[in-house]
């Protein structure tokens, strides 16, 4: 059975396919485009928690990301819906308009590492992510959009 019809039912045709990130996961844009869902296999179950665990960690903490919408197990993997965060994609701006954008990202990218580590309940250190570049890279996964 198609997991898109496992998880979105009859409103399946509200959501559009948008391209996959590096975890190989299904990722859909709400028609409206103020949400997104990632379904993964049952395979990645794991992984797809552990980002919803981080995003409602980070909202707790007043760091600027997606609220989870929903989350749902299924035998044939889990789905994460969550809010599209307000804005424009940083590539999609010109030049100018990315140099006033700037100050901002800064201030969220400020607000996540001014976070204590010693609260942290996340593994994240950098042997760890640095296997995962790895793995991402061997599948040739990587999202072509960061590349110059």
């Amino acid at each position: 059975m198609n997991r898109t019809n496992i998880f979105f039912g009859e409103s399946h045709s509200d959501w559009l396919p948008v391209r996959g990130g590096e975890s190989g996961d299904f990722v859909f844009r709400r028609g409206d485009g103020h949400a997104f869902a990632k379904i993964a296999p049952a395979s990645r179950r794991g992984e797809l928690a552990g980002e919803r665990d981080r995003l409602i960690w980070l909202k707790g903490r007043g760091v600027a990301c997606p609220e989870v919408i929903n989350w749902q197990e299924e035998q044939e993997g889990a789905c994460l819906v969550i809010t599209a965060i307000p804005g424009v994609p940083a590539a999609d701006l010109s030049g100018a308009d990315l140099l006033k954008a700037w100050p901002s990202m800064g201030q969220q990218l400020g607000a996540v590492h001014s976070l204590s580590v010693d609260q942290c309940p996340f593994e994240r250190r950098l042997s760890r992510m640095f296997g995962r570049a790895v793995d991402v890279v061997s599948r040739n996964a990587v999202n072509p959009d960061f590349l110059p």
